[in-house]
């Protein structure tokens, strides 16, 4: 084997470039604790209770071992004394929740061979595109994983057993697919029954399923379902500190797709009070798609959402190796989208995504290396993106009074609509 040499200079300006570029593929980073100018991210031995959207925790490796852990400490919630009623021995502990974030290894490797070009042109050249082409498919990557970590749990390096099965202490997935534990779809008018005792996934995709089959083209993205979503997150998803948008407080971000932020702008209500609106775009953030703020909801129309597929029973994404593909009628990111049946599990559904403090605890332990390869006399090269990080949603769990389980999310939701159907 042989190593190209390529200075750390050279890396660290393509490493500007490339982030500069791949803002334009997400705006994660943007919601993260890397955006706030912070020297460092905070120690897993720190116990920072997360502040943003994306909680990112510096980790180390350490033998057996691919996880740390995230707390939430809640507020006080018992009666206190009044008057000469004795105060001694009544202290309350607070009560301080856990979740075990995950973290695996992820590898791209594209060919660098320049054998056969005309003058054999300068490898550096050739590494640099490289850089920035496995730079562009990490972000992307990125999307993907912080997309699946808010309906299953986790990134599919977490999730997937095959990405497990070749270390020689553990052979399975760390962590179980578990859907989103906060569930609201237009039109809502009680809770979803469902079991977080046994969190089953089959079980719990059915009641989910059977809550939304009887949804029809009525209950489309509109300002009163923005609204109704608004109402939901003030209820159950624990409000932003830290952004602020034309001059408004902003307590959630919401993704929505392209369907639904097409239906939302075709809504006369909501034309007028945007027609009336100044600035949108948020002050201390550069994130693309801003569409408005209602409520304290800002709200991004995000092309690589996913969807719920009734017919498959299961999410789909738009993912590193499908989002140059186009599906012939609705376009980019080939999913297999198709108008909701009236009543009928038949058709897809269209995920918005609440976004709160802590929606994505991401344990860090490096962030993209860079190593390169030849073979066969430096005939063959090749350049290898390495990065040690994983994506998971904070479902955090601790002990009920009677030491029965419980598992709380305050950070993120879910709200639902029917594929519409598109006429252009």
């Amino acid at each position: 084997m042989a190593h190209t040499n390529i200075s750390p200079g050279m890396i660290q300006a393509w490493d500007r470039k490339a982030i500069k570029d791949n803002k334009l593929v997400s705006c994660w980073d943007e919601l993260s604790n890397l955006a706030d100018g912070l020297p460092s991210i905070p120690n897993e031995k720190a116990h920072k209770v997360p502040k943003d959207v994306l909680h990112y925790v510096s980790t180390e490796v350490r033998k057996g071992s691919f996880k740390t852990t995230i707390p939430m400490v809640k507020g006080l919630v018992e009666d206190g004394k009044g008057g000469l009623e004795k105060a001694e021995n009544s202290a309350e502990t607070l009560d301080t929740l856990y979740v075990d974030v995950f973290w695996n290894y992820s590898r791209k490797v594209i060919n660098i061979g320049d054998k056969g070009v005309e003058l054999e042109s300068s490898v550096v050249n050739t590494v640099k595109d490289a850089h920035g082409r496995v730079h562009f498919w990490f972000a992307e990557d990125k999307d993907y994983s912080c997309q699946m970590a808010l309906l299953e749990g986790g990134d599919r390096y977490i999730l997937w057993d095959r990405y497990w099965q070749n270390y020689k202490e553990k052979k399975q997935a760390l962590a179980k697919r578990r859907i989103h534990p906060n569930i609201a779809y237009a039109g809502m008018n009680t809770a979803i029954s469902r079991n977080f005792a046994t969190y089953d996934w089959n079980t719990d995709m059915n009641a989910v399923i059977a809550a939304l089959t009887p949804l029809t083209a009525t209950n489309g993205f509109s300002l009163a379902a923005l609204d109704g979503a608004a109402r939901y997150a003030s209820r159950f998803v624990k409000p932003l500190t830290n952004m602020s948008a034309g001059g408004q407080k902003v307590n959630y971000i919401m993704l929505i797709s392209p369907m639904q932020a097409t239906q939302l702008m075709q809504d006369r209500a909501w034309v007028d009070l945007m027609m009336g609106a100044e600035k949108r775009g948020p002050e201390n953030r550069a994130i693309s798609g801003i569409l408005g703020v209602r409520h304290g909801v800002l709200v991004i129309e995000d092309m690589r959402s996913p969807i719920l597929n009734l017919n498959t029973r299961g999410f789909e994404y738009v993912t590193p190796m499908e989002a140059s593909s186009k599906d012939p009628f609705y376009g980019f990111g080939k999913l297999n989208r198709a108008q909701k049946g009236n009543g009928t599990a038949t058709g897809s559904m269209e995920i918005g995504r609440i976004l709160g403090e802590g929606a994505i605890g991401v344990p860090l332990v490096h962030d993209i290396k860079f190593e390169t390869d030849s073979t066969d006399f430096g005939f063959n090269k090749e350049l290898c993106g390495i990065k040690a990080a994983g994506y998971n949603r904070l479902d955090f769990e601790g002990l009920n009074k009677d030491n029965s389980l419980k598992v709380e999310n305050i950070s993120s939701a879910l709200y639902f609509t029917p594929t519409p159907a598109i006429n252009y």
